[in-house]
């Protein structure tokens, strides 16, 4: 027969061991789901857009975005064992301080961006709201599934970039395409 001590020491010591494994998983859980728990809570607490210099911006499940300076960013979470680079939405003003010809900035985009280690692919008219514009898609020069596009409408004085995978280009998309206006600003 067992000593009652020694009985209730094991008792304890196996309670014990149920709590550190009980917590362990609770983060290890919480660890892996960290993309759905952030992106949830982003939604639950601001809805499904954000709201910069008088642009909607619809912000996609398994997305969520902050307000930096002057622009908007439309993070998707990534799995912490992802070291790929993270996957973002930039949305800012395009304010010239002087009058500019869209295709001369077009080409000065083209210009920059091939300078950064992309690799200029196509660029296509677009309408950013009511207004119209255009991008331009690059590839990164040394991995080509890397993707950025820069897309601009002088008219509506807003510029969006998406600096990602090609697998994000239709998310990116369908936030191009579902930007508001709204009535009462000015750009």
């Amino acid at each position: 027969m067992k000593h009652p001590q020694i009985a209730q020491k094991n008792l304890r010591f196996r309670a014990y061991l149920l709590n550190i494994a009980l917590v362990l998983s609770t983060l290890l859980t919480g660890l892996f789901f960290e993309p759905e728990i952030v992106s949830t809570y982003w939604h639950l607490e601001f809805g499904n857009a954000a709201t910069i210099h008088g642009w909607t911006v619809p912000v996609p499940k398994g997305w969520w975005a902050l307000t930096q300076g002057d622009q908007l960013i439309v993070n998707k979470m990534q799995r912490f064992y992802d070291r790929s680079e993270p996957l973002s939405i930039i949305v800012g003003t395009l304010r010239p301080s002087k009058p500019v010809e869209p295709d001369a900035l077009k080409t000065a985009l083209i210009h920059a961006i091939s300078n950064q280690g992309y690799v200029f692919q196509e660029a296509q008219s677009i309408r950013i709201g009511a207004s119209p514009g255009y991008c331009v898609h690059f590839t990164g020069a040394t991995d080509p599934k890397r993707v950025r596009i820069s897309c601009e409408s002088v008219a509506a004085q807003v510029s969006l970039d998406l600096f990602g995978r090609q697998s994000e280009i239709q998310s990116f998309y369908f936030v191009l395409g579902q930007m508001k206006s709204a009535p009462d600003s000015t750009h």
